[in-house]
């Protein structure tokens, strides 16, 4: 219990002190931290007459689901932790933050939602794709699928060994992309600072190469997470899905502002504001988090005209993810 509550803490302080975000921290640990823990039992030994220890059927230690949100003390300790985190990153580091959002603006949000609810629907599929890759490669790499000789051949491999070839493969990717190395953030700070528009090509590849690159780290061994990846990836997607939108605008001679005598009808927003919104919702699909991933983009921007466009984004991106993941695993089961 109380080991628990301490890896809830960190966790907060964490995410707190790397984006500058102690509320997102409380509400990483309180929604997906909490998740991620489950009932588990212990079994306990017993000496025998001859002094020699055996499982105990009868007697087990139970450890059930935690609710941190349930108990005074346990939501204490997560505040104090994520905001003492926060505190100190900012003596040491100032008021810089991991991703710098310049001047954006978002005029129309309501007219725009059809838009946020389609990159939400977007960010869910690509939340699934990333997560049924890693899975995939876990596997290659655990010696379970393939064929025959590419599961001998991994299963032969000693498990020391298995952290150089996925560094070997993501080193190959870097130098085709080196944008997808670490943790992606200057090239997320080109998008939200929409001096250098990228091209759709490019992001879609840059996609594409941190898919591959996250998911055979991981498999692999290497030291490392998916939360600032799935940043990463939410962002191409954000700015792919704002492209095409344009792309698609100028094919059917729709504008792209469209105001009338009574005021502005219709604005669509930057290249900035889709990067931010896609990078919380595929954030939000991967890890089953839409209000911690909400609740981060919003202290980033902090501004309340995002609310909406993240909030919805992020739902859909979570709903549709689940239903995804679910008829991924019937068809499996079926299949096998």
């Amino acid at each position: 219990s109380r080991n628990r509550l301490l890896l809830a803490c960190g966790a907060a302080a964490g995410v707190s002190s790397g984006f500058n975000a102690p509320l997102s921290g409380v509400y990483f640990a309180l929604e997906v931290v909490q998740a991620a823990l489950p009932t588990i039992s212990i079994p306990t030994y017993t000496q025998d007459s001859n002094g020699i220890s055996t499982e105990s059927n009868s007697s087990k230690i139970v450890l059930p689901q935690q609710s941190f949100s349930s108990n005074q003390g346990s939501i204490a300790a997560i505040l104090i932790s994520s905001i003492l985190a926060a505190l100190v990153a900012r003596v040491l580091l100032g008021n810089e933050l991991a991703l710098e959002l310049l001047t954006y603006e978002i005029k129309t949000p309501l007219a725009e939602l059809p838009l946020y609810i389609g990159l939400g629907i977007s960010c869910g599929v690509v939340s699934v794709i990333f997560t049924e890759v890693a899975k995939l490669f876990k596997a290659i790499f655990d010696g379970k699928v393939g064929s025959q000789t590419v599961r001998d051949s991994f299963s032969a491999i000693p498990a020391a060994v298995l952290p150089i070839i996925g560094g070997f493969a993501c080193g190959i990717v870097g130098l085709f992309y080196p944008e997808v190395l670490f943790f992606g953030y200057e090239t997320l700070n080109r998008l939200l600072s929409d001096d250098n528009r990228l091209s759709t090509e490019l992001l879609l590849s840059l996609l594409a190469a941190k898919t591959f690159a996250t998911a055979v780290a991981a498999s692999s061994g290497l030291v490392g997470g998916t939360f600032a990846p799935s940043l990463f990836l939410g962002g191409m997607v954000g700015a792919s899905f704002h492209n095409i939108a344009c792309e698609t605008f100028t094919a059917f001679n729709i504008p792209e502002t469209i105001s009338t005598s009574s005021g502005l009808l219709f604005d669509l927003a930057g290249v900035p504001v889709y990067s931010i919104v896609g990078a919380a919702s595929v954030l939000a699909a991967i890890f089953r988090a839409p209000l911690t991933a909400s609740l981060l983009l919003f202290e980033i921007t902090r501004d309340y005209d995002v609310l909406l466009p993240l909030l919805a984004s992020a739902g859909v991106a979570s709903l549709v993810s689940d239903i995804l993941e679910a008829k991924v695993e019937q068809a499996i089961e079926q299949q096998y």
